[in-house]
């Protein structure tokens, strides 16, 4: 069983896509159901897992719960992806370091020049855009004066805070996006208010899922191998790793994708 925080997301769907196809070439099916990033509706799904009896629960975009820490101890079969385990938790983990990702955009910044840096990030309390804000701080060096939103993983969320920060733009801000939706709403602000992209304005999203290639070619963006998630958690789940006392983590490669916004 796979819970997802948003089926709609194009990224959170190419994983989905990836690990059914992986769990089926080892002889398993997979059950999806959706979150919605709310802890009760996570909640819920999990005791219907428990009644289900599956093999496994791969978790993508976990929120750290009471119930969910219980089940940990409990059933010792789930799988965290995307978003490591909080604190106290231990169950193999699956995805890119957040971090060092945040801090390589952080760096190409600084070694472009660029000023006036903006962080669109997600909540706080979402740990894998915690430490991509985190380490896109990091990059850009101590005493860099950054203006950050808080948002919603979605083009309205992008879009709403562009139109905020660029209602009286009188300098050129270059602007990390924590994910490539949230970039699209940008993007689509930025146009409406006749910004040139880069000239006036530079762009860097998150993730590079497959949209990009159609309707967002010219997005600089930190790509994440969507489509390798699947093989990682196939192996994980046929080895038997999802039950030792020692979880297992999958740290899977990024890169930077540099195309016209940046």
């Amino acid at each position: 069983m796979m819970l997802v925080p948003d089926a709609t997301n194009h990224f959170t769907a190419d994983v989905a896509v990836s690990v059914e196809s992986a769990l089926k070439e080892i002889g398993l099916s997979m059950v999806l159901a959706n979150t919605g990033e709310k802890a009760a509706q996570q909640d819920r799904l999990l005791s219907h897992a428990q009644g289900l009896r599956v093999r496994a629960i791969i978790l993508q975009g976990a929120i750290d719960t009471p119930r969910l820490r219980e089940f940990v101890e409990q059933h010792r079969n789930l799988i965290f992806v995307n978003r490591r385990p909080a604190s106290g938790i231990i169950a193999p983990y699956v995805g890119i370091d957040n971090f060092q990702a945040g801090f390589s955009v952080g760096r190409y910044f600084v070694q472009r020049g660029y000023a006036n840096p903006v962080a669109i990030h997600a909540p706080r309390h979402y740990s894998g855009s915690t430490a991509r804000l985190d380490g896109f701080l990091a990059g850009l060096g101590e005493g860099v004066n950054v203006r950050q939103f808080e948002c919603a993983y979605t083009m309205q969320a992008g879009y709403d805070c562009a139109r905020s920060l660029l209602a009286n733009a009188s300098v050129k801000y270059s602007i990390f996006c924590a994910n490539d939706m949230i970039a699209y709403g940008v993007h689509r602000a930025a146009i409406e208010q006749s910004f040139s992209i880069p000239e006036d304005l530079v762009i860097f999203g998150f993730d590079d899922n497959r949209l990009n290639e159609w309707l967002a070619p010219w997005l600089s963006t930190v790509r994440v191998p969507a489509l390798d998630f699947g093989p990682a958690i196939a192996e994980l789940i046929s080895s038997g790793q999802t039950d030792q006392p020692e979880a297992r983590n999958i740290i899977l490669p990024f890169s930077l994708q540099l195309r016209e916004s940046a």
